[in-house]
């Protein structure tokens, strides 16, 4: 059975939602969907592509805002802001940001009034380009209310494996290094930095420091050097792991997709199928580096000219949805 623009923009969007909607229950957001189980949640990553999406689903903006306002201590604040500006870096597949300065200052200003303790400074009044989008964001935060929905993230659960951390480092740049090294065959600073968004010379000196202590081991004989964790097994058994949970770079990840649920949103692409299918052709190196771990293989275009990559490439992103939503889990 073929696959239809409309089909593919419905399901796609309904996915998308589904993967916010198991990581923020895993958060303490009360839902009816259950709660991821696999994947590592990433918090700073989670708020950003919620924010980013947020206008296709109203409830689940207003429910990561509350969870902000209730357990903003948990989030590092400087890797949020070095990943919403990711977000507002320009697309050139799309012609623009997923994410605008305006809506991010909405939803920072928003928290600062229901919030006891202030955590973001005042947003800057950048001019917005996208003032339409803006305006409809405008719409959901000025009817936000605090609906009793959120409760303190239980960390003893291997998708939380950021905030157990944090609950015994800190928020501090060492958890997402210690992760990596973790659920990864290891990496120098530069790899490290650029995979979990810290500063690079910070990332090196707790490397250094690590390895003073032993924690981990650098391997002689490479330019820069590789960085692997020590006695592997054992921290697994000290955070209460009894296997490895899923490891995606939920940056990447989240901002693949917000590209598509944008231009699946957007004229020209959403009744395009030629333009969607040529836009389908220049995220394909991105596409294919998230079904990798997930085992799902991404047709190329050449033996569909034009308007019939929309199927091969559509039913691929669609598989790659349902293994981060749980459908398709190869563990």
């Amino acid at each position: 059975m073929s696959l239809s623009l409309k089909e593919f923009k419905e399901r796609f969007v309904n996915d998308l939602l589904e993967i916010h909607w198991r990581h923020w229950p895993a958060a303490g957001v009360s839902s009816h969907v259950q709660s991821e189980g696999y994947w590592t949640v990433d918090l700073e990553a989670m708020i950003v592509s919620t924010l980013a999406v947020g206008l296709h689903d109203s409830r689940i903006l207003s429910a990561s805002l509350e969870w902000l306002i209730s357990n903003g201590q948990w989030v590092n604040l400087s890797r949020l802001k070095r990943i919403v500006k990711v977000f507002l870096e320009k697309s050139t597949v799309v012609n623009g940001p997923v994410l605008t300065p305006g809506v991010f200052n909405l939803m920072t200003d928003t928290h600062n009034k229901f919030a006891q303790k202030t955590i973001f400074s005042k947003g800057s009044d950048t001019p917005d380009p996208e003032r339409v989008s803006v305006k409809e964001y405008e719409e959901i935060f000025s009817a936000f209310q605090i609906k009793g929905v959120v409760t303190e993230p239980k960390v003893q659960q291997p998708p939380l494996l950021q905030l157990l951390l944090r609950s015994v480092f800190g928020v501090d740049a060492r958890v997402e290094v210690l992760i990596y090294l973790l659920l990864n065959p290891g990496g120098n600073s530069n790899s490290i930095a650029r995979e979990v968004f810290y500063d690079q010379k910070n990332v090196y000196r707790i490397l250094g420091r690590w390895k003073k202590a032993g924690v981990v081991t650098k391997v002689a004989g490479k330019k820069i050097g590789d960085y692997y964790l020590e006695r592997e097994s054992e921290w697994l058994n000290l955070l209460g792991l009894k296997e490895k949970p899923g490891y995606l770079n939920w940056v990447r990840t989240f901002l693949v997709l917000d590209q598509l649920a944008k231009a699946l949103s957007t004229s020209p692409w959403s009744d395009d199928e030629y333009l969607l299918s040529s836009l389908f052709r220049d995220l394909l190196p991105e596409v294919r580096l998230i079904g990798k771990p997930l085992k799902v293989q991404v047709p190329e275009p050449d033996s569909y000219p034009g308007a019939r990559y929309l199927e091969p490439f559509g039913r691929a992103v669609l598989d790659i949805l349902g293994g981060l939503k749980g459908d398709n889990i190869r563990r």
